[in-house]
């Protein structure tokens, strides 16, 4: 088994456990699970260091839209904890 299909596996095993422990525990918020999921991929990225050239460049491409989404994520938290405010009815979601 070659490293990316390794990594895919392992990563998928990881994205199901964490669906069925938290929504076993009755957890509703999405950013909740996108937070996870990046964060598991981005500790299952480190662990599986030597990918090829091309292939490190799609996952640094990935890596980095990942990354946004979870500053956007962690950004909104921490403007809802400081002002009270829950941002993402202000946007409109």
């Amino acid at each position: 088994m070659e490293v990316v299909e390794r990594l895919i596996l392992i990563l998928s095993i990881f994205f199901t456990s964490t669906i069925v422990i938290f929504s076993s525990l009755g957890e509703r918020r999405l950013d909740v699970y996108l937070s996870l999921f990046i964060l598991e991929y981005f500790i299952t990225l480190s662990l599986h260091s030597p990918l090829k050239r091309r292939v490190r460049l799609y996952f640094n491409i990935i890596s980095t839209a990942l990354f946004l989404i979870f500053s956007l994520i962690v950004a909104a938290r921490v403007i809802e904890i400081l002002y009270g405010v829950w941002i993402w009815r202000l946007i409109g979601f």
